[in-house]
C-alpha cells in the first residue's frame, strides 16, 4: 500500500535554517538501503545537499547545509554488503561514498569532471561503483580502498547511464553512451575498448538504463529520449523484440526489480507514468 511520508526538513539542524522558516525540502534524486532493521532513504537535488532519513518515521538521521554542494547522482551499493550510497555533486564535482551514520564520507578521485550517473554494487567479487561524464568517458572505483581501477574512453560523447552486472560468470559495465549501448569487461584479459559491437535502436540519447541476470540471460533494459524502453540480451548482442511503448515522452529512470517473485523493470518518465514491465515474459 502507498503511504505519504514527509520527511523532517533536511537542513534543520542548521543555524540558518532560522532565516529561511518556509523552507522544505527540495527533491529530485533518491536511493534507499536496508540498515540495521529500518529503511534508510537517501535523498538531494538540483537545490539541495545529501541528507537521509529513517522512511517508517521520517526522521532525520543525517542533515544537510544549506552550503552543502547540490547533488546530482545518487544511488545505493546493491547487494549483499555494508550499506553504503556514493553520490556526485553538481558543482564541487566531488564523489563520496556514505554510510547511514555519521562518520564522514569516503572521497573518490573523480577525473571525469561533471558526473551524469552512478551505479554500484556489493555483488561482483568485490564492491565497485562506475560513473559517467557529461564530458569523458567512464570510471570505474573499487570501493574498499577507494581507488579508481578502470576508465574508458568515450570520445568526448556524454554517458548518461550506467550499470555494473556480470556475463558468462565475468563483471561488466554497460554504459548509454549517446544514443548507443556499451559493453566492457572490467577483467584485465579484456583491456580498454568494448568487448562488442555498440548495441544499436534507439533513436535519441539513452537516459536510463538497468541490468538483470534473468535465468541464465544477462539482460539490459534501456529508456531514452525516443520515449521508447528497450530489452537487450548481453550475450547476443541483440534487442529483444520490438522497442516498449507506453510512455508520451523522454523515460528518465529505468529499474530492475523482483516483484512477487518475478524479474520486473519499472520505467518512469517525463509523462508522470511509471509502467511495469514483466521480463521473464519479454525475454521468452
Amino acid at each position: 500500500m502507498w503511504q505519504e511520508r514527509p520527511l523532517a526538513f533536511a537542513c534543520a539542524g542548521d543555524p540558518l535554517a532560522a532565516q529561511y522558516p518556509h523552507a522544505d525540502n527540495d527533491i529530485h534524486a533518491v536511493a534507499a538501503v536496508m540498515s540495521g532493521g529500518r529503511m534508510v532513504l537517501a535523498a538531494g537535488g538540483d537545490e539541495q545537499g545529501f541528507a537521509f532519513w529513517d522512511l517508517d518515521s521520517g526522521e532525520l538521521i543525517r542533515g544537510a547545509r544549506f552550503d552543502d554542494p547540490y547533488l546530482a547522482a545518487i544511488t545505493e551499493v546493491r547487494g549483499e554488503g555494508p550499506p553504503l550510497f556514493v553520490t556526485a555533486t553538481q558543482y564541487a564535482e566531488e564523489i563520496l561514498v556514505w554510510g547511514p551514520s555519521a562518520e564522514a564520507p569516503l572521497e573518490l578521485v573523480n577525473e571525469l569532471g561533471r558526473i551524469a550517473c552512478l551505479t554500484a554494487s556489493h555483488s561482483l567479487g568485490s564492491s565497485l561503483a562506475a560513473a559517467g561524464g557529461m564530458d569523458e568517458g567512464v570510471a570505474v572505483w573499487e570501493l574498499t580502498a577507494g581507488e579508481e581501477v578502470r576508465m574508458f574512453d568515450t570520445d568526448e560523447k556524454r554517458v548518461l547511464a550506467v550499470s555494473l552486472t556480470r556475463l558468462t560468470g565475468d563483471p561488466i559495465l554497460v554504459a548509454g553512451v549517446e544514443d548507443e549501448i556499451q559493453v566492457w569487461g572490467l577483467t584485465d584479459e579484456h583491456g580498454d575498448d568494448p568487448i562488442r559491437d555498440p548495441l544499436t535502436g534507439h533513436e535519441d540519447a539513452v537516459e536510463a538504463m538497468d541490468t538483470a541476470v534473468v535465468g541464465e540471460r544477462a539482460l539490459a533494459v534501456s529508456g531514452g529520449a525516443d520515449a521508447t524502453v528497450r530489452l537487450w540480451d548481453l550475450t547476443t548482442g541483440t534487442q529483444l523484440g520490438d522497442p516498449l511503448i507506453g510512455h508520451k515522452g523522454r523515460v528518465d529512470t529505468v529499474r530492475t526489480a523482483i516483484l512477487k517473485g518475478r524479474h520486473v523493470a519499472l520505467s518512469a518518465g517525463r509523462d508522470g507514468r511509471i509502467n511495469i514491465w514483466d521480463l521473464e515474459a519479454l525475454a521468452q
